[in-house]
């Protein structure tokens, strides 16, 4: 599987590596309001809904509900890194199941991931503001900057946590969570991969994943499609 570094490489990175699941007909909830999945694939029908920018549907899924899409109304629903940023992440998630009729792409960071900044005392050094000030000190999403931030993620849980989270919420729906092997989790250089298996061996796997694993990744699959 391709890496992505941002929202419009995350699309791409949706569409070559997970195209068995986008059908004809999407909707794209917080694809950034550019259309970028548009540039990769081409659907007889595509919807986008996002907070901002300029989507085909401008809604605040905390304060919206429900949705104003019919239910079964779209074949393949696409949610990457949106419901943490959502105090209303339950009754979201559930919007999700009622409008698929097939397929849903759902990916969440693992907030476990970085941990070691903390331990580590290393500062945010990215370009969405001063570490603790604007951001948080060691995690851009975290903390107790001295101003407000524009945007900060309302829950703090691990990969494995997600995992638990998406498959035990989907065992009495018509869903069944087919999971996407876990990015990150073998390393690229040589010294990464020992590292890891070291770690393996001596924590075991639910460990390795919340330590090396930035993002967890599943689609869920709707056992009576049509």
């Amino acid at each position: 599987m391709i890496n992505y570094y941002d929202r419009k490489s995350r699309q791409q990175f949706i569409a070559e590596n997970l195209n068995d699941y986008l059908s004809d007909s999407i909707l794209n909830i917080g694809g950034g309001g550019k259309k970028d999945l548009l540039e990769y694939i081409s659907p007889k029908e595509y919807l986008e809904l996002d907070i901002s920018g300029e989507p085909d549907l401008l809604v605040d899924l905390d304060k919206e509900y429900p949705l104003p899409i019919e239910d079964n109304r779209f074949d393949t629903v696409i949610c990457t890194e949106v419901l943490e940023h959502l105090d209303q992440l339950h009754r979201v998630f559930l919007e999700l199941l009622r409008i698929s009729n097939k397929y849903i792409i759902i990916s969440v960071p693992n907030a476990w991931r970085g941990f070691n900044n903390y331990i580590k005392r290393v500062e945010y050094n990215g370009d969405s503001g001063r570490a603790g000030i604007d951001v948080g000190k060691y995690k851009k999403f975290y903390g107790l900057p001295l101003k407000k931030p524009v945007d900060r993620h309302r829950w703090f849980f691990s990969y494995t946590e997600a995992e638990y989270f998406f498959k035990e919420n989907t065992k009495e729906t018509n869903f069944t969570v087919i999971d996407i092997p876990p990015i990150g989790i073998d390393g690229i250089s040589l010294k990464g991969k020992i590292i890891r298996k070291l770690f393996k061996a001596l924590f075991g796997d639910d460990a390795l994943k919340d330590w090396f694993c930035d993002v967890y990744w599943c689609i869920l699959e709707k056992s009576n499609a049509k």
